[in-house]
């Protein structure tokens, strides 16, 4: 229902126009004064103000320049009425940025032909506001999506924007998998989300829209057959309408946008359907490009692969070794965490390739890494170092932890049936344990060259043993 603000200083004037206007199903508002109707029109925001230019204090022209001077009611509409009929006076209404004029006394049948036709207008340009900002949020929004690169950050800008535009209790961006599979790759109301799998069993809602590949709209899931399943769920969580979006490449549906609101019996607006149409389809290229980005990444991750493990083994090679001791040894400097490290040697390893050739001494030693990858914590940190020597970093491990991990791995080792080899079995290894903190200042290189001179006594004590650096007081 549109509001009219009548303005007139005479009480009588203002209720014959307003019964006028009520009679006919619009909403009228009174004020008698200029300062009034200002007040109201900013208070109220009327569709239209039907304007009396004789008052006193402020008059009707003052009160126009004033509302069109004020961005919060400029775009108001304003008719102004008078008795006079000087074409000055009307020039000088329509100057100060009035819409219109209306002789007094009003003709009944021509108010109401002025009034429904500036409410038009009204109605056109506000639609074209909604449309410019509407577009101008879209612009903001591709922008934005072209400028990030990481899909975490462009799916949860995505939901972000558009549960703020169309005020969402909650909205998600779910990714189409395989066998009945989703995946919730950001949800507005949760940042954490980043990779959710969930049955699609369990939205009936998006299993519409993959199926119909069209928009979904639920004005009430308390009386939509479709959410019989889930009902009490949505309920129980607020939900009472919901919105569903298609993302679409090439014909296909590979996700949904996925609205909920607490609101019911009023539904969406035709421009909420659209907007959304226009952020799926920002979706669709969000998506598409982060599938080119995990693949540049994964190819870029394939090739840092090539330098960083070694090639026989598939264990970290020497030069990633030195990488990672650097920082580990920093981090544990910079917190007071202690870290330990293993240099571990495959004791009379050349017997193995004396005996059965190289090309078994590599099979060996490949299984070792595997013995050994399986014997360690998911933390650690495991490198072959050079030949048959190996090292392994322990952060956030003392000194006597890092011997029992040894210890263990000593005795995994000794036990396993290597393949190839049962003539010299069982293969064993020696070890040597250098720990972070000492009581002097270490480097990196330091904390590796305590645990190499470690395992020289290992190897002078008989081999098969592990020997710890501060057992030699170094």
């Amino acid at each position: 229902m549109a509001t009219i603000l009548i303005v007139d200083d005479e009480p009588l004037h203002r209720q014959v126009i307003r019964s006028h206007l009520e009679a006919h199903g619009f909403a009228g508002v009174e004020a008698g004064s200029g300062e009034e109707a200002l007040a109201l029109a900013r208070q109220r925001n009327p569709d239209l103000i039907l304007l009396d230019i004789m008052m006193p204090n402020l008059d009707g022209l003052q009160v126009c320049r004033l509302l069109k001077e004020d961005k919060t009611t400029a775009a108001i509409p304003v008719v102004l009425l008078t008795a006079r009929e000087g074409l000055e006076d009307r020039v000088r209404g329509l100057d100060t940025g009035a819409n219109d004029y209306l002789a007094k006394p009003v003709d009944p049948s021509e108010l109401l032909a002025r009034v429904r036709a500036h409410l038009r207008v009204r109605q056109l340009y506000d639609e074209v506001e909604q449309r410019q900002w509407d577009s101008a949020q879209i612009l903001e929004l591709s922008k934005a999506v072209a400028s990030t690169l990481r899909p975490s950050e462009i799916f949860h800008l995505i939901v972000d924007r558009i549960a703020e535009l169309l005020n969402a209790t909650r909205c998600s961006l779910v990714v189409i998998g395989e066998g009945g599979v989703g995946y919730v790759v950001a949800s507005h109301d949760d940042p954490r989300i980043t990779h959710l799998p969930i049955s699609l069993d369990r939205y009936p809602e998006i299993g519409e829209v993959i199926q119909q590949r069209r928009p979904l709209i639920v004005d009430d899931a308390a009386q939509s057959p479709l959410m019989v399943g889930v009902r009490e769920r949505l309920l129980a969580l607020g939900f009472r309408s919901l919105l569903v979006m298609p993302i679409s490449l090439r014909g296909t549906v590979v996700g949904t946008l996925v609205l909920r609101t607490a609101r019911a019996g009023r539904p969406f607006t035709a421009r909420e359907l659209q907007l959304c149409q226009l952020i799926a389809e920002v979706a669709a290229i969000a998506l598409q490009n982060a599938h080119l980005f995990e693949s540049l990444e994964l190819a870029n991750l394939n090739l840092e692969r090539l330098t960083l493990i070694d090639d026989l083994t598939q264990v970290y090679n020497r030069r990633f070794l030195f990488r990672k001791l650097e920082e580990e040894t920093e981090r544990a400097k910079r917190h007071g965490h202690p870290l330990s490290c293993v240099m571990l040697d495959v004791d009379d390893f050349k017997q193995v390739n004396d005996r059965f050739g190289h090309a078994q001494g590599d099979v060996v030693l490949k299984e070792l890494a595997l013995v050994i990858q399986e014997a360690i914590r998911r933390g650690d940190f495991f490198a072959r170092y050079g030949g048959e020597e190996f090292v392994l970093l322990l952060p956030m491990t003392e000194g006597g932890a890092a011997r029992r991990q040894a210890e263990r791995i000593r005795q995994v080792v000794r036990s396993h049936p290597f393949p190839g080899i049962s003539a010299l079995l069982p293969l064993t290894v020696s070890q040597g344990v250098s720990s972070y903190p000492l009581d002097r200042e270490i480097t990196p290189a330091d904390l590796l060259e305590l645990a190499d001179r470690a395992l020289y006594r290992a190897k002078q004590a008989g081999k098969d043993t592990v020997v710890c650096a501060w057992e030699d007081g170094e």
